[in-house]
């Protein structure tokens, strides 16, 4: 159908563009609001390793890549919008890091998901990481994976980081379970 406005041009095409250009914008706002997001803690380490070598730059950078890469792998618009959490906004917000604290505090920030990380590091050879995913408002426990791996390196931390993404894809929580 065409309309005729003043000075005789047709809209009918332009009402037309403009209702699908609407129609696609609507679609990808609720594909956007379906997505889960899914909070990453920073993520902790425990060095039971008594190693006479300061690690501690090593493991804060090894830290921080492995929250970096975890949020970019499963930020992704088939599995989560992630959001990562500065250990500075969570230490103020959060001091004694209750779960109660941790969970309000990323369900304020809009994630329906939080990620909870630690690795141990009981020897050069031997890390072991404890990885949770958790339902902000039920505390819930939806995913749980044990790792171990071989040491303490850029390339164990990659490879241990891969696995987990790899394992969170083939069976993605979400809260709707």
């Amino acid at each position: 159908m065409d309309l005729r406005v003043p000075g005789g041009r047709y809209i009918g095409r332009r009402i037309s563009v403009v209702i699908l250009l609407g129609s696609v914008l609507t679609s990808a706002r609720l594909a956007q609001a379906a997505e889960p997001v899914l909070a990453v803690l920073p993520i902790k380490l425990l060095d039971t390793s008594a190693e006479p070598t300061d690690q501690r730059a090593a493991h804060t950078e090894r830290l921080a890549s492995l929250g970096a890469d975890l949020a970019s792998a499963l930020g992704t618009p088939d599995l989560y919008r992630t959001l990562r959490v500065k250990p500075d906004d969570l230490c103020a917000a959060c001091p004694s890091e209750t779960p109660d604290c941790l969970l309000g505090f990323v369900r304020a920030a809009g994630a329906s998901l939080a990620f909870v990380g630690v690795v141990h590091k009981s020897s050069t050879l031997i890390m072991q990481m404890w990885a949770r995913i958790v339902d902000t408002g039920s505390g819930r426990v939806l995913f749980t994976r044990e790792l171990n791996f071989r040491g303490d390196n850029d390339e164990a931390w990659r490879r241990a980081t891969e696995f987990l993404v790899a394992q969170i894809r083939s069976d993605p929580p979400s809260q709707a379970r």
